[in-house]
C-alpha cells in the first residue's frame, strides 16, 4: 500500500522552497550529502553563512515525496541557525512536522544528516571550526 502523505508534504512537493544549489567551491558555502542513488534516495544540502550564522540554504534531492519535503523543510529551518542549532536538529521532529508515515521517516533522517554534514563542511572551509 502506498504511503498517504500529509498536506504539508504535498505543498512542499508542489512548491519546494530553497531548491537548487551553489557551484562547487563557492565562498562561504558548505555541502553535505547522504544516501545514494542505488538505495533510491539521495539528499544534498548546502549552507551559506557569515559570522557563524547560516543565512541561506539550498537542497537537491533524488527520491520520493517524503525526501523532497524533508529536504525543503530542513533547508528552511537552517536559515538563521548556528552550527550548534543544526547539530541539535532532530529527525523525529522533522518527521512529526511533516506528518510522515512511519515507513518514510528515514527521509527526514537523510535531510538532517545532510544538514549536519553541510555545516561541518562549511566550518572547515571557512575556518570557523574551533572559534566558537
Amino acid at each position: 500500500m502506498a504511503a498517504a502523505y500529509s498536506d504539508a508534504v504535498r505543498v512542499r512537493c508542489r512548491e519546494p522552497r530553497r531548491a537548487g544549489g551553489w557551484p562547487d567551491g563557492a565562498a562561504n558555502v558548505g555541502t553535505g550529502a547522504t544516501g545514494s542513488l542505488d538505495a533510491g534516495a539521495w539528499t544534498r544540502l548546502q549552507v551559506h553563512g557569515t559570522d557563524g550564522v547560516i543565512d541561506d540554504a539550498r537542497f537537491r534531492v533524488f527520491g520520493c515525496s517524503a525526501a523532497v519535503a524533508s529536504a525543503s523543510y530542513v533547508a528552511d529551518v537552517l536559515v538563521g541557525a548556528t552550527p550548534d542549532g543544526v547539530r541539535a536538529l532532530d529527525a523525529r521532529a522533522v518527521a512529526e512536522a511533516l506528518a510522515l508515515p512511519a515507513e518514510k521517516q528515514a527521509m527526514a533522517a537523510l535531510a538532517v544528516d545532510a544538514a549536519r554534514a553541510a555545516v561541518d563542511d562549511w566550518e572547515t572551509r571557512t575556518g570557523a571550526r574551533g572559534r566558537q
